[in-house]
């Protein structure tokens, strides 16, 4: 709350006298759309009194405002051109969790624009999203903040069309990768040892559909096991969201090591307090506040996610 800007919006770069500030100056939809995910994550909305009601109505004020209408739906990519689908998807989450939580009608509208431009921006042929609309060449970490913004909006009552599902469904069926022991998945084709990427095609193939009884998952999730929490705030992100998901021994044994590992690293004093040293997720471009956005949505693993097979599974009633 304390580096909001002015106009309600946040910054990867400008955080007051953080040392490590992002190389993303001109990607404020993007900032704005992570931070208030960490707010959502806690229950703070701007239909709720309380200390950050204020914050969320300006940074969800800061979206609408500036999305561009197109025959697609609603773009939320920054207009300064540091901004591509990572940034519409991230936003979509924030729009579409929001509403959810307050069936705020501007939300809904807004949150349907920008789910129908992610529709109309995936490939045709072979159901993946990369940087652009309609990409020939998709890639998995992209896929995942989409599948991410359609879940969530399903979620708040908006209508996905199955077959876009499906169709994320087949590309992962394209990068996915396995030995005896383990399943990965790749960023455009079939790759072992990448634990990031294997983290968010296993949180999109839980929410698409498997469960416990798919062989696959369970060696996907063993892979997971075997790396354990890192330094990685991105791969954390999605891997801590499989492991609660997951539920047993092996969340367990994960939490462990995640919840005191961040705990042990957030900085306790200063002009930085509260806030996490990025590591090495995308930590150059996304600074401090990216980094501090993503830790803070593991630590509210949970109460924000419901463990997802102590439930209805989501893609029952698409």
């Amino acid at each position: 709350a304390n580096i909001q800007l002015p106009d309600g919006s946040w910054s990867f770069s400008e955080i007051g006298a953080s040392s490590d500030p992002g190389e993303l100056k001109d990607c404020k939809m993007g900032a704005t759309g992570m931070a208030l995910m960490a707010f959502l994550g806690a229950g703070h909305t701007h239909k709720k009194d309380g200390p950050y009601k204020n914050s969320v109505m300006g940074g969800l004020s800061y979206l609408m405002n500036n999305a561009r209408l197109t025959p697609a739906g609603a773009d939320f990519r920054a207009k300064s051109g540091q901004g591509n689908m990572y940034v519409h998807g991230i936003c979509v989450i924030a729009l579409t969790e929001a509403y959810g939580m307050t069936k705020d009608l501007p939300l809904r509208n807004a949150a349907e624009g920008g789910i129908a431009f992610i529709i109309n921006a995936q490939h045709s042929g072979n159901g993946g999203w990369h940087y652009d609309p309609n990409p020939k060449n998709p890639d998995t970490s992209v896929v995942g903040w989409q599948v991410m913004a359609l879940i969530s909006g399903h979620g708040s009552k908006i209508r996905i069309p199955k077959n876009v599902l499906t169709g994320a469904s087949n590309f992962l069926n394209t990068v996915e990768d396995q030995d005896d022991k383990f399943v990965y998945y790749g960023y455009s084709a079939p790759a072992k040892g990448r634990p990031a990427l294997t983290a968010v095609g296993l949180l999109c193939r839980m929410y698409l559909g498997w469960d416990h009884n798919n062989e696959n998952l369970k060696k996907g999730v063993a892979y997971l096991a075997s790396v354990g929490p890192s330094n990685n705030e991105y791969y954390n992100y999605y891997a801590t969201q499989v492991m609660h998901h997951w539920g047993g021994e092996v969340w367990t044994k994960w939490n462990e090591v995640m919840r005191d590992q961040l705990i042990d690293t957030q900085v306790q004093e200063g002009v930085e307090a509260g806030s996490w040293k990025p590591g090495s997720g995308h930590a150059g471009p996304g600074g401090r506040l990216y980094t501090t956005v993503l830790n803070i949505m593991c630590l509210e693993v949970y109460y924000r996610h419901l463990p997802l097979y102590q439930r209805n599974a989501v893609q029952a009633d698409f």
